[in-house]
């Protein structure tokens, strides 16, 4: 076999990785005996697809070669603890990579017993953490694997190192329903089932969530207590009425506080109203409120109520008796509003659940029509995000837009007051979202092109009129353009390819949008505006295949927009048009005064003019 002069070549790593990857071990064996230092190679990372670093060693391991793995361990002694980034399945760009993995970390995961005795008979760290903290204990126990968990612990891992956020090796053996292993790390190791993460969710918490009977009665007869998570505020007694599961609520409830119990009826009861639209959901419901009410009365415990009452509740208050519950017993909007009011006493203003329930509602009778009914939901639990500073989804923004258009197409008609407190909370985010910038910014574009068409096809007040344009023209102003393009509203509000996967959206929001862009320049937009590619917002219409576009391009013509500036390519809007009946308009329109006629002879005479003219008319130069 041929030496290698550079031990370092790309055509020698080649050679090892894919030697490796088919198992040959013979080969590899070879090519390892022409180099000098070997174990230079079996310690290095090798990078591989999406952002992957691995040794050869762990390539061996991920693709289940024992035999590589084995000759490299005996006649090589490669570092065992080298810190690999990697991933598990096929290669898809969306795979979880998975930082300072250990080889023995990847055995474990993969669930390869014989791996396992072998690097650790050759030293493995047994107790070695990723990134995140997991270790190869965890990956045992992920996997259920009992055997692999106990010989582990029997040469000495450590079974009370948890992963971040102190997620421990019991709540991920019980969020896998591995009833083994739980029943191992609970009865032989004396695992703490009230250990809690960071957030204060237990095994038990996850046992309910995972809606399993069986770990759920075994935790609790091994001590297992009912108390609230810190990130919700709810118990496990609490997550199996909302899962609506009367046989967990059965379960756990003698292990729980009278009041406990109570409350879980009253909890169970709403989420039956609060999630189904028919009678028998009304009948269940009927029955967890009765059975508490009548548990309230015998242990002398009265509801804590609210003093005021809430006009999106109808001014309702809970029912105190069953007298009260039986009028409202076969009504389905009724009994909705009693499981509402119940979830807002119980598990509080700020929980997702509540305020996904205000949400569902709200959809409920947007697909009936009832759209202002809808939009007050949706502003009520907006209203509850902003006061209690939750982060706002930029999807539950997008369908508010979605709402307006339904209700503009349909019913002519929307709350000028509700435009305007979702107008208000996206520019609100956009200040707070880095993240989901662009989505927000679409949004606004929407609600802007909705709002112009209400103003222009709709009779409402001057005060209505006056009060929409004001908050157009602030927005307008603050001249928001996108992340990653640097285009404006106008630069959108102009390019064919704003478009939405919306059904409702699609009817008012088309682009090219005339009245959109007139409202935007009429509030302030600058016409000249550079994206990061400096094309103007007349770049993008020139650039536009259609023959339809001329009143667009005479509005920002009349607006003041520049014929000759040119982008980063140096190409003029007329340069971009593609039609014939464009180009002769952009000719037409052309005028070129002395100080373009200056600046662009500076720019293709190649003239030095940083530092020698004024800055305003640097800038100037620069954008010809």
């Amino acid at each position: 076999m041929m030496k290698f002069d550079c031990e370092s070549t790309d055509e020698f790593d080649n050679l090892l990785l894919s030697t490796v990857r088919q198992g040959d071990v013979n080969l590899l064996e070879r090519h390892l005996s022409t180099v000098s230092n070997p174990v230079l190679y079996l310690n290095r990372l090798y990078d591989e697809r999406n952002s992957q670093k691995s040794t050869l060693l762990m390539i061996a391991c991920l693709n289940n070669h024992r035999d590589v793995m084995c000759m490299l361990l005996q006649r090589y002694k490669p570092d065992l603890e080298v810190l690999n980034n990697i991933a598990f399945g096929d290669f898809s760009p969306s795979q979880q990579i998975f930082f300072n993995a250990s080889v023995l970390w990847a055995a474990t995961s993969i669930n390869n017993f014989d791996m396992v005795k072998l690097l650790v008979e050759h030293g493995a760290n047994v107790n070695h953490q990723t990134r995140t903290g997991s270790t190869p204990l965890r990956g045992a126990c992920y996997n259920g694997n009992v055997s692999m968990a106990r010989y582990l612990i029997d040469n000495g891992a450590n079974m009370h190192l948890n992963k971040e956020n102190n997620d421990t090796n019991l709540m991920v053996s019980v969020c896998h329903k591995h009833r083994n292993m739980v029943t191992y790390l609970v009865d032989e190791l004396n695992c703490d089932v009230n250990e809690c993460d960071g957030n204060g969710r237990s095994s038990l918490y996850d046992a309910v969530v995972c809606a399993s009977i069986e770990l759920v009665e075994f935790l609790l007869k091994r001590g297992a207590q009912n108390f609230r998570a810190i990130v919700d505020q709810m118990s496990p007694l609490m997550w199996a009425a909302e899962k609506k599961r009367p046989d967990l609520v059965d379960i756990i409830s003698p292990y729980c506080s009278i009041l406990e119990r109570i409350e879980a009826q009253e909890l169970l009861g709403s989420a039956f109203a609060c999630t189904n639209r028919d009678n028998d959901a009304c009948d269940q419901s009927f029955n967890c409120f009765s059975r508490a009410l009548d548990l309230r009365t015998t242990h002398n415990l009265s509801k804590a109520m609210t003093t005021t009452a809430n006009a999106i509740f109808h001014n309702r208050y809970e029912c105190q008796t069953i007298d009260q519950l039986e009028k409202i017993r076969t009504n389905t909007e009724l009994t909705y509003i009693e499981g509402l009011l119940v979830r807002e006493r119980l598990l509080g203003p700020t929980n997702a659940e509540y305020r996904y329930s205000l949400c569902y509602r709200g959809a409920i009778l947007a697909d009936i029509g009832q759209y202002h009914e809808a939009v007050a939901y949706w502003i009520y639990e907006l209203g509850l995000c902003q006061q209690y500073s939750i982060s706002i989804d930029s999807k539950h923004l997008r369908r508010f837009a979605s709402l307006f258009s339904g209700m503009l197409y349909k019913t002519k008609s929307i709350p000028t007051e509700a435009i305007i407190i979702v107008i208000k909370a996206i520019c609100d985010q956009l200040g707070r979202d880095k993240q989901n910038f662009n989505d927000n910014l679409l949004t606004l574009l929407f609600l802007i092109t909705i709002t112009t068409q209400y103003l222009i096809e709709y009779a409402i007040s001057i005060v209505e009129k006056e009060l929409l344009f004001h908050i157009l023209r602030s927005i307008v102003q603050h001249h928001y353009t996108q992340m990653d393009s640097g285009m404006s509203l106008l630069h959108l509000s102009l390019d064919i390819r704003t478009r939405v996967n919306d059904y409702h959206i699609q009817h008012i929001c088309k682009y090219p949008c005339l009245q959109t862009t007139r409202m935007l320049l009429k509030c302030g937009a600058i016409v000249n505006a550079f994206d990061i590619l400096q094309n103007t917002p007349l770049h993008v219409i020139a650039s536009s295949k259609s023959a339809n576009d001329e009143p667009l391009l005479n509005l920002l013509c009349d607006a003041g927009a520049h014929l000759d500036f040119a982008n980063v390519l140096g190409e003029t809007p007329a340069d971009l048009s593609v039609i014939p009946e464009i180009k002769q308009l952009l000719k037409r329109r052309f005028k070129l005064n002395l100080k373009c006629m200056c600046a662009r002879l500076i720019r293709k005479k190649n003239l030095s003019f940083h530092g020698t003219i004024a800055v305003s008319l640097m800038n100037f130069v620069d954008k010809h």
